[in-house]
């Protein structure tokens, strides 16, 4: 079983908060965070007679953040908010059935039919586009209705809701809003963890639809960045937690679908940019920024001198794969590839560079931060796609603020950066 495809927090960040879900488990049945279901379809099999509590009874368990879209605050559906974790296998979470359920439910689909299907300014094929319009609407409908499996219907709703939460201006709407980015978000993953576990013996089809619910979780989970905690900073762990756990998944499935000349997902994967070579990805060259890796003291510093952490090779490798892969993207941009391509490329750090770099981050390794500011960088020109945002820039003047003051100067061209935009605008 592939845990972190499941998880809405890192592993230190999820135990930090232990204490404080008990306490929400204690609570009276008004304040709980949602109402135990079993999962299924989404209408007809969460209305079997159990007590539910409304969701409008609990928002004082939301914890508010000054969201980087208002100057007001608003509670932000980032990870950093305290939302029932589900460990136990028997546990479930679901939305209470009835009118205000259904109505959001339509709002949410429609939102995606409509406001959704071009989220990049440059045109995609037509055959990308009726994959991404037709067919995964198909088979999430599909799926649900006739199999009574939801992880990807639950997914595309949470990622509706937070597309909606981006845009909106009212205070009500955005609140009811992180609450179903939050729970469809929590049944997409007990959904995908059962899904996943069927792996060894699923269908192709059923590997197609594990294989795209994967991709769609590490897309939301890229679209969550912008709204994480700046003060105090929340690194973009669940991302890069979540690219692992996906890339697990395709790993697993891939051999089973490697048979199949007909599934979606293989379309999406052979589609350009081909992001299945290592040696074009986190083994290529690298050269354009190794000089991130060097001490910033001088050689002969005492610091320099006494700085033995890239005397081993393990944690060296990370570091070249995880640079190699951001020279990649520096190339592609350099080729001119149109916005998707890019914007796949982003996702796809979390999927290839490997999981030790993501333990780096949470250990605040100024090296691995470095990185990753410089990685974020690249973000800084596609701010208009949704999914991005303003989240590269807010990323990498938190890591300035959490670096050790002698590495900060390894962020100089990115703070240049910054003034030749604001110049331009």
């Amino acid at each position: 079983m592939v845990e972190c495809v499941y998880q809405t927090q890192s592993p230190a960040s999820a135990n930090a908060k232990a204490s404080s879900l008990s306490q929400v488990e204690t609570k009276p049945p008004s304040q709980s965070a949602a109402s135990a279901t079993s999962a299924g379809s989404t209408p007809e099999i969460v209305s079997q007679g159990r007590v539910r509590t409304p969701l409008d009874a609990y928002p004082s368990d939301l914890t508010a953040v000054q969201s980087p879209h208002s100057s007001r605050f608003y509670p932000s559906p980032s990870s950093s908010h305290q939302t029932p974790h589900i460990d136990d296998a028997e546990s479930d979470i679901d939305l209470p059935d009835g009118p205000w359920r259904r109505l959001w439910e339509l709002r949410l689909l429609h939102n995606s039919q409509s406001r959704m299907r071009q989220p990049f300014s440059e045109p995609t094929t037509p055959d990308v586009e009726r994959m991404w319009s037709e067919d995964v609407p198909d088979m999430a409908i599909s799926f649900a209705q006739k199999q009574g499996r939801c992880s990807l219907l639950y997914v595309e709703l949470a990622h509706s809701a937070l597309h909606m939460w981006t845009t909106s201006t009212d205070k009500q709407e955005r609140e009811e809003l992180i609450k179903l980015q939050q729970t469809y978000q929590l049944m997409c993953s007990k959904e995908q963890r059962r899904d996943v576990d069927e792996i060894p013996h699923a269908s192709p089809k059923l590997l197609d639809y594990i294989c795209f619910t994967a991709l769609r979780i590490v897309a939301h989970s890229l679209a969550l960045v912008q709204t994480l905690s700046l003060d105090p900073w929340e690194p973009p762990l669940q991302w890069l937690y979540m690219g692992h756990g996906a890339g697990s998944v395709f790993r697993k499935a891939s051999d089973a679908l490697e048979a199949g000349n007909s599934s979606i997902i293989g379309k999406f994967v052979n589609s350009p940019p081909m992001l299945r070579n290592a040696e074009d990805l986190i083994l290529s060259d690298h050269s354009q920024l190794a000089w991130l890796l060097d001490h910033p003291s001088h050689p002969s510093s005492i610091e320099a001198q006494t700085d033995q952490e890239l005397n081993d090779e393990g944690v060296r490798s990370v570091y070249e794969q995880a640079l190699a892969y951001t020279c990649s993207v520096l190339r592609a941009i350099d080729r001119k590839e149109p916005q998707v391509a890019i914007a796949r490329r982003l996702g796809g750090f979390a999927v290839w560079v490997p999981i030790e770099f993501s333990k780096f981050i949470e250990q605040r390794r100024p090296r691995a931060l470095v990185i990753l500011a410089h990685f974020m960088s690249i973000w800084l020109d596609y701010d208009n796609i949704w999914l991005i945002g303003r989240a590269g820039e807010w990323q990498i003047r938190c890591i300035h603020k959490n670096l050790p003051v002698e590495w900060s100067c390894k962020l100089d061209s990115l703070f240049a950066k910054f003034k030749h935009r604001e110049t331009w605008r």
